[in-house]
């Protein structure tokens, strides 16, 4: 059974409009007039929605072998329309992590690494999304690694039990998630831990997925996650 680790990015600028209130002064003609004068100037023009992500930027944010630790190789990362599928709506988000394609984005630059030994795998994927659909997606993990503990989702047809936790992590861009999402596969004697952080920046989203050798391997998550934070922040800033 070959193990492959699902790349991923999605992003959105959301805005708060300030409100001033200006004082009145003068008489009532002339100072409200200034005071209305006032409250229209110091309004702020609300902020056009980020552009959505180039396919250079996405392609910059990429890692390569260089940007990692010694002895990671970068290997093909063939790109599918795999979707995998949740049973319950509420966790679709976790399964979405898991899948070559994310609903409503532009998929842009992914990248797959393997560690010296082949045993530790490394997966960044990164895309843009319309409006505030990256922010959206970001806050839609968080939300559903909350609720959905436990979960089935359908991959090439078979059911797969999956274990979702909240995983603190390195803060990335303007918002950001991490998740630990645990399959196990009985027939195999087989545990499959991944950690992910999910970051957004402007419309741009980054997937960034480690699957260690083992559980002490998880230590060098917190390492990895902040190299691919740094650069796709960077090459989204343009």
């Amino acid at each position: 059974m070959r193990t492959r680790i699902r790349r991923g990015v999605a992003v959105a600028l959301t805005v708060s409009a300030l409100t001033f209130t200006a004082a009145c002064g003068g008489s009532s003609d002339k100072g409200g007039d200034k005071a209305d004068k006032g409250k229209a100037a110091e309004q702020p023009a609300e902020k056009p929605a980020a552009a959505p992500l180039t396919a250079e930027q996405m392609k910059a944010g990429i890692l390569e072998a260089k940007d990692l630790p010694a002895g990671w190789k970068a290997e093909s990362a063939p790109s599918t329309d795999d979707q995998a599928k949740a049973e319950k709506p509420e966790c679709q988000p976790l399964a979405q992590l898991m899948s070559d394609k994310i609903d409503g984005a532009t998929m842009g630059g992914n990248q797959e690494f393997a560690s010296a030994d082949g045993a530790s795998l490394l997966a960044q994927q990164i895309f843009t999304m319309p409006g505030t659909g990256a922010a959206d997606f970001v806050k839609s993990v968080e939300t559903a690694a909350a609720a959905c503990a436990t979960f089935t989702m359908v991959q090439d047809g078979q059911p797969v039990p999956v274990k979702a936790a909240a995983l603190p992590t390195v803060k990335s861009g303007e918002s950001s998630t991490g998740v630990r999402l645990t399959m196990e596969i009985p027939e195999l004697k087989m545990k499959i831990e991944s950690d992910v952080l999910i970051a957004q920046q402007g419309s741009g989203v980054m997937r960034l997925a480690y699957v260690p050798m083992n559980g002490e391997g998880h230590k060098a998550f917190d390492d990895l996650a902040k190299r691919g934070g740094d650069k796709f922040v960077k090459a989204a800033q343009g």
